[in-house]
């Protein structure tokens, strides 16, 4: 009769249990939670160009304070150490070479560089567009938008042999050739400009690139244009 009972309490509290397990085994057996997405990467510092402008502060000398433009050759000048390499440094560092300078001279310099104004960078359409010149690339712009600025393509493009002209850095330049037509049609995304970029739309096919910037760039971009490198360096075409 003991045994009977406790038979039966076994079995109720088993019975009691199941409910919580099947439970559990449920939640554990769940698809696990998506995963977060990763962070954006960090946009890039800000580096100094010819024709911005910055404010030198010096905390504890005020009255070196200056004002600088940078110039075409990326140098600007300052009270008692002279030129000073802006071009292509951030402001923090043109900051502490200005500090390293200074220390020289005064005590404890701790220079800040405040960027006043940045100069407008510009890239160049030319070819078969309404109004060849230059273009301001404020924020994300395009080769299509670009051409826009410039009034549009004429009937007369080509659009499957866009040339685009890119300073690749130590004097030379990158062409390389882009398709509106695949563009227009989804099949390719537009290429976001780059400072000093130059973006020829032809009639036709070019065959040699030399003779195409003799004649269509260097006879039509204007001079004063101030361009950090030598059209006529042409490294690869693709």
């Amino acid at each position: 009769m003991i045994r009977t009972s406790v038979m039966h309490c076994l079995a109720a509290a088993a019975l009691a249990l199941a409910p919580a397990s099947n439970a559990y085994a449920g939640q554990a057996s769940a698809p696990p939670a998506p995963a977060l997405p990763a962070p954006a990467p960090a946009p890039p510092l800000y580096r100094l160009a010819p024709g911005d402008v910055v404010d030198v502060k010096f905390p504890y000398n005020p009255e070196l304070n200056d004002k600088a433009t940078l110039r075409p050759d990326g140098y600007i000048t300052l009270t008692m150490i002279g030129d000073v390499l802006a071009d292509k440094r951030t402001p923090r560092e043109l900051a502490a070479l200005i500090d390293e300078q200074y220390a020289k001279f005064i005590r404890r310099p701790e220079v800040v560089v405040i960027l006043r104004d940045s100069a407008p960078i510009k890239a160049y359409v030319g070819g078969e567009v309404v109004i060849p010149g230059s273009v301001d690339l404020r924020g994300r712009v395009t080769s299509l938008q670009a051409v826009l600025q410039a009034g549009g393509l004429k009937l007369s493009a080509k659009l499957d042999g866009v040339l685009l002209m890119r300073y690749v850095g130590d004097n030379k330049v990158e062409v390389r050739t882009l398709n509106f037509k695949r563009v227009f049609e989804g099949h390719e995304e537009d290429t976001v400009l780059q400072a000093f970029d130059v973006v020829y739309v032809p009639t036709s096919k070019i065959g040699k690139v030399g003779k195409f910037v003799e004649q269509y760039i260097n006879n039509v971009i204007p001079k004063n244009l101030l361009f950090p490198f030598n059209l006529n360096t042409v490294v690869t075409v693709r």
